[in-house]
């Protein structure tokens, strides 16, 4: 990847809306059904009825606070930037980005509106996530003080935002990263395609590559090259316990998933996303980028939530070099 210079007050600027994540352990109280012909499932629960739940927890998350405080544990300075309602979400996420030593100067408290909202339905070690977006509009500063900005879910006031980012990635050159939410990929706005253009990182999991690129296909690198035409300098597809791929410069790469336990999903995808940014800050190559994320990916499905199971930098480092038969190859 090529390097943003000029020295900045943060390593990360982080965007996008913070959520009061709801985790809900359904236990033994569900089932899975899955297509006979295809890989869609379906997640069954007892219809008009009270169910008896294992277990339920409250942590205030979303992509942009997730990413800041992985990478922040991994050595690098962060900064969040969120819209939120005057609600229980703000306080609790301005205690947490306290503990974790994430700056919190552009946390906005909007008065009478409400904070995203997700109920995170966990089993057999998977999510399904209910998600609301409440619609809150972001702004593009004069003065983006970082070297990479990274942009996550955000809700349905998004295109002006997203147009004036890719105007002013044209005029200054900061490095961008971006993961687009289940709102941008529902919509598929021209202002998503004309951020993508201006993306030096682009960031997916297969269903959303595919959503993204108007194809299906099990052939990842036809799958890479297509989002790469959109304009992203590099590209990462990651596809749960199939790894991640990735492509830049011509080349392909395969990171295999890296192992350990599996708790609960929630957070796997951030994980990875602020492995992979922080080893880009500590100015390392795609392929040990592709290391990082995959070994902070394996730690957070450890742990219920998003947080717990966020590696600091010796850790990472320690749990790579202990796993002697793990490589990321080129395809």
């Amino acid at each position: 990847m090529t390097w943003y210079n000029t020295p900045a007050m943060f390593d990360l600027l982080s965007i996008g809306d913070t959520k009061l994540d709801v985790f809900i352990d359904l236990g033994d109280d569900a089932k899975v059904a899955c297509s006979k012909d295809t890989h869609r499932c379906e997640i069954r629960i007892k219809y008009g009825e009270k169910i008896p739940v294992d277990s339920a927890r409250l942590l205030p998350a979303g992509s942009a606070a997730n990413v800041a405080i992985g990478v922040r544990r991994l050595g690098k300075r962060a900064c969040v930037e969120t819209v939120m309602g005057d609600d229980l979400t703000s306080a609790l996420t301005r205690e947490l980005l306290a503990s974790e030593r994430v700056d919190a100067s552009h946390l906005h408290t909007t008065k009478n509106t409400k904070s995203s909202f997700s109920a995170i339905l966990n089993f057999e070690g998977e999510s399904t996530i209910l998600a609301v977006h409440e619609p809150h509009a972001y702004t593009v500063h004069q003065k983006l003080d970082a070297r990479w900005v990274f942009v996550g879910e955000m809700g349905e006031h998004y295109r002006d935002f997203y147009r004036k980012l890719a105007a002013k990635k044209r005029r200054d050159g900061f490095l961008l990263a971006l993961n687009p939410g289940a709102i941008q990929l529902e919509e598929l706005d021209a202002s998503l395609y004309e951020l993508i253009a201006q993306t030096d990182l682009l960031i997916l999991n297969k269903a959303e590559a595919e959503r993204l690129a108007l194809v299906e296909s099990d052939d990842i690198g036809k799958l890479l090259r297509k989002l790469q035409d959109l304009g992203a300098q590099t590209v990462i597809v990651t596809r749960g316990q199939k790894g991640a791929y990735a492509t830049e410069n011509g080349e392909l790469w395969h990171a295999p998933m890296f192992p350990g336990k599996l708790a609960e999903a929630t957070g796997a995808g951030d994980a990875f996303t602020a492995g992979v940014l922080a080893a880009c800050l500590h100015r390392k190559d795609l392929k040990t980028a592709l290391a990082w994320g995959a070994v902070n990916s394996a730690s957070v499905v450890g742990y219920v939530g998003a947080h717990e199971g966020l590696l600091k930098k010796s850790e990472l480092e320690t749990r790579l070099s202990k796993m002697k038969t793990y490589r990321v190859k080129p395809l």
